[in-house]
């Protein structure tokens, strides 16, 4: 009999650098349960929402190695990475502690995968990113982590739409979901944008869609398609040496780089990783991102 044809609906949370702890404060949810049932509510009916419920509720211990619960995680990634029907996998936010657990993961199952795995986060998972999109099934969104929103958008109420509005319109759209759940789209086509936390949702849809700009320092563009690299720098450099150094390559992509309050030195240290690496000599561009600084580092 011929295989059953897979349609991947599995969305699966990631906590893995920082625990959702504060964020679910500053999003003023009543409690971790509140925040979790809120992202079910908000995807659309034809994703299931997979995440393990313990991983939210780590505490981070910086002066007793950060977190204890790597091979928890391990097997945590590695469950999503090795199941067919995982659409998507999202980290919630950014953070640390996540870079060591690497050469525990598995990304073996992905080089016989047929549909589609999207990983999607910033910062410390640039890694994550950077591993699934190596391969042909795998696509990498180097962007938001949903849970910024509740530190990008104030008062409370207005973030918490913009979150609702990414599980229910961006995610799904990315990911070829659609959007909206059974039903709702006809009354949304009919609602017009009227408050502020409606339009700086809408502001967020925008800016997933938004063309890339940038300004050329040397060299020149061409026009065609491009395959980026990168991400967070320090976090991406530092991994060259682990398992990416083999599967992520610079030959013709270009290295997207960003990176937030590193001092001067350690910005260097990192680019100086990579141009011993040989990578400077085999990149076709380079676009840097936003590299700004607190105010003890100016």
């Amino acid at each position: 009999m011929p295989k059953r044809s897979i349609t991947p609906d599995r969305i699966h949370l990631l906590a893995h650098a920082n625990p959702a702890s504060k964020d679910v404060v500053r999003f003023e949810y009543r409690d971790l349960a509140a925040y979790l049932d809120a992202i079910r509510a908000a995807l659309p009916n034809s994703l299931r929402l997979t995440y393990n419920r313990s991983l939210f509720e780590a505490v981070e211990h910086p002066g007793k190695g950060g977190r204890r619960d790597d091979a928890l995680r391990v097997c945590d990634i590695n469950d999503a990475l090795r199941d067919p029907q995982t659409r998507a996998i999202v980290a919630v936010s950014g953070g640390g502690y996540f870079s060591r657990i690497l050469p525990h993961l598995d990304f073996s199952p992905l080089a016989d995968r047929r549909t589609p795995l999207w990983a999607m986060g910033f910062s410390e998972m640039s890694t994550l990113v950077n591993l699934v999109a190596s391969y042909r099934c795998g696509r990498g969104v180097y962007w938001l982590c949903p849970n910024y929103l509740a530190w990008k958008i104030k008062p409370p109420a207005e973030s918490r739409t913009a979150f609702s509005r990414f599980w229910s319109e961006v995610l799904p759209e990315m990911v070829g979901c659609g959007g909206h759940r059974a039903g709702d789209l006809k009354h949304a086509k009919q609602t017009k944008l009227a408050s502020p936390a409606d339009l700086k949702a809408t502001d967020l849809l925008r800016e997933s869609r938004r063309p890339l700009r940038a300004k050329i320092v040397a060299g020149s563009v061409r026009p065609g398609l491009v395959r980026f690299v990168g991400g967070c720098l320090t976090v991406f450099s530092a991994a060259l040496a682990g398992p990416m150094r083999a599967r992520v390559r610079p030959d013709g992509k270009w290295l997207a780089i960003e990176d937030v309050n590193e001092a001067p030195y350690r910005v260097d240290r990192a680019l100086a990783t990579l141009k011993l690496e040989g990578w400077f000599d085999r990149l076709a561009g380079v676009l840097v991102g936003d590299f700004h600084t607190g105010p003890d580092l100016q």
